[in-house]
């Protein structure tokens, strides 16, 4: 019998078969947790080695597509060439037409190299969340991909007709679209996170997104893309489930791998000869079975509260703070790398900790909830009503149009942790509570800023940072980063936002933010201010004003700090220049700002040549 051919295929050294022969004839899906390709990479990178395209290895006749293209992909996920939207005139008169899109998967597991194209079909479901046509539509809008260029928002796609004696209206893009990829990695950069370009989603982000989407949807069990894949082969005819799977004819790769535990028979019918109840019996083989989308996600506060710290944490803070022996800052000291080993270590178990909580937590729901369901139905009490949607259309598009608003802003990361509750049961009759009102005075750490975007929730606007020097950063880097300083500026406050309060420049700004909220900000920090080089040399004189009883006498002759409200003056002028190296010009500027915000006539002279006395470029601003 003659020996079996093998050939060595790049990029499968670590594959079932072993050490990278391929059988020809037994190649094979063996893996129980595989995954088809839904569009996106198995690796941390998804550009191909395009090197290994051309290294001799293949045939001809490995490559079984129609229409082979001249033009090298340089990647191996979903591209908008892949995917083809279509209007299609739909069967039932009077009805409105409806999207149609075909996918065309090339490459599936185990088969990079020998490209075996399955085209699968797509139309529109009721709940955007599962529509896959609503999310193409949402990120070709976001991509401006549409070959047409009417085609901008979800209403003109959705509600598009088909004329003519045509069947269907394809829905085209553009040219230097079709080889870019549909879903794309986040990418970092310094003001936020957002969609990067060109790599493609890593089959890691993916599994962290269906894990969070699984929580939010109320399932019991993990929500994994092996579950969708699994489902799938559960539920397609047996004639067609070697396409789908992508697993050769007669395998025994489904029965091992992918079979459904729970029987899709009514045993009990058949051995009694009743009809079967098919509708039931379907619902108990379903993974969503036991889905509550009531169900927490995380612990309320109070609940944390109430538990009592873990050891371990309370022993590595005892460390730490012995290391700092009572220090605030620790950069440049001999334990530095011991601090901040610690600290990463505190992290690490709070985290750890709280997943740990969460998930006893909601595991803790799901046994309470049937037996308080069972308690409320006895003693007479009501059942919530739902509204059920009424215009699905509308919701679809109204859906598309958030996705597209999401994939144009960029994620930030959270300056502190909200407060959080257990999350109310969706489209439930309820009236939603007053928020309490904005205090004029403000936290020393909340930022002034913030709390006038109405945009955020409200435990995002009134949030505070661990100290004010984390609130300065965020307001400098974040809202103030680039702003002309010598340009117009509102007040973010509410209160001063509805009375139409627009400050002269930013340094106006900030002094009324600190007379007016109680919120000190950063002075500003010009490229043209020289260093205060000399005043140090006065501290031996006039005292220094990091020591306590320096400050008290300093003071008490500050003339920014002995302006009142209630004191009566004459107009008062006040310079400044950029080049004095003793007194810095933020001196009076904020003086001067003070006056104003408190209702006094007050005149600033800023001599931008000069030190001292004379000069004549300057400015007088009132």
């Amino acid at each position: 019998m003659p020996k079996k051919k093998k050939r060595r295929w790049p990029g499968l050294e670590d594959d079932e078969t072993g050490d990278g022969d391929v059988d020809d004839n037994s190649f094979e899906d063996a893996e129980v947790g595989a995954d088809v390709d839904f569009g996106f990479d198995d690796h941390d990178s998804a550009v191909a080695d395009l090197s290994s395209e051309n290294d001799g290895n293949g045939s001809d006749d490995d490559v079984a597509m129609s229409d082979v293209e001249t033009e090298l992909r340089q990647f191996d996920a979903l591209c908008y060439e892949d995917v083809r939207l279509l209007v299609v005139r739909n069967p039932v008169a009077g009805e409105r037409d409806v999207l149609a899109k075909e996918v065309k998967l090339a490459h599936h597991k185990g088969a990079k190299r020998r490209p075996k194209p399955t085209i699968f079909f797509f139309t529109e479901v009721d709940d955007p969340i599962f529509c896959p046509i609503t999310h193409l539509v949402s990120l070709a809008i976001a991509d401006e991909a549409f070959e047409a260029p009417s085609l901008t928002t979800a209403e003109r796609v959705f509600e598009h007709k088909v004329w003519g004696p045509v069947v269907a209206t394809p829905l085209s893009w553009k040219q230097e679209m079709l080889k870019t990829l549909i879903f794309r990695q986040d990418e970092k950069a310094a003001d936020g996170v957002g969609t990067s370009p060109t790599p493609a989603l890593t089959y890691s982000q993916f599994r962290d997104c269906l894990n969070r989407l699984g929580l939010a949807a109320g399932f019991l069990e993990k929500l994994t893309s092996y579950c969708f894949r699994r489902g799938t082969a559960n539920v397609v005819d047996h004639a067609v489930r070697d396409q789908v799977m992508r697993h050769n004819p007669n395998s025994a790769v489904y029965n091992g791998a992918y079979i459904n535990e729970r029987v899709p028979f009514d045993v009990l019918s058949a051995v009694l000869e009743r009809p079967s109840a098919d509708g039931i019996l379907r619902m108990l083989t379903h993974m969503s079975l036991m889905r509550d989308p009531r169900a927490p996600i995380h612990v309320p506060d109070d609940v944390l509260a109430a538990l009592p710290p873990d050891p371990s944490i309370v022993d590595l803070e005892q460390q730490r703070a012995q290391l700092k022996a009572g220090a605030y800052r620790i950069q440049g000291t001999e334990v530095e790398a011991a601090v901040r080993r610690l600290t990463a270590e505190i992290g690490i178990a709070r985290t750890r900790r709280r997943n740990i909580i969460s998930e006893e937590y909601r595991a803790d729901y799901f046994r309470r909830r049937p037996l308080e369901d069972i308690e409320r139905q006895n003693r007479g009490q009501q059942e919530d009503e739902y509204i059920e949607p009424v215009d699905i259309v509308a919701r679809r598009i109204h859906s598309a149009g958030l996705m597209v608003a999401l994939c144009r802003r960029r994620e930030v990361p959270r300056r502190y942790r909200l407060r959080v509750a257990l999350p109310q049961p969706p489209l439930i009759k309820e009236e939603s509570p007053d928020l309490e009102p904005f205090p004029l005075v403000l936290a020393k750490s909340q930022c002034p800023i913030c709390i006038g975007d109405e945009s955020k929730s409200y435990e995002e606007r009134i949030g505070s940072f661990c100290r004010p020097a984390k609130m300065m950063d965020h307001v400098e880097r974040i809202h103030l980063k680039g702003r002309d300083p010598h340009a117009k500026i509102e007040c973010y406050h509410p209160v001063c936002k509805s009375q139409g309060l627009v400050l002269e420049h930013l340094e106006h700004f900030k002094g009324h933010v600190e007379t007016v909220h109680g919120i000190k900000l950063r002075e500003l920090r010009d490229a043209g201010v020289a260093p205060i080089l000399a005043g140090p040399l006065w501290k031996a004189e006039y005292g220094d004003p990091d020591k306590p009883e320096d400050w008290e006498f300093l003071q008490g002759i500050s003339a920014y700090h002995a302006v009142k409200s209630d004191d009566i003056y004459p107009p008062i002028l006040l310079t400044g220049t950029r080049n004095d190296d003793r007194v810095h010009p933020c001196h009076a500027r904020k003086t001067a700002a003070k006056l104003l915000n408190l209702g006094h006539e007050a005149w600033f002279y800023h001599d931008r040549r000069e030190a001292e006395d004379g000069g004549v470029d300057g400015w007088i601003n009132k």
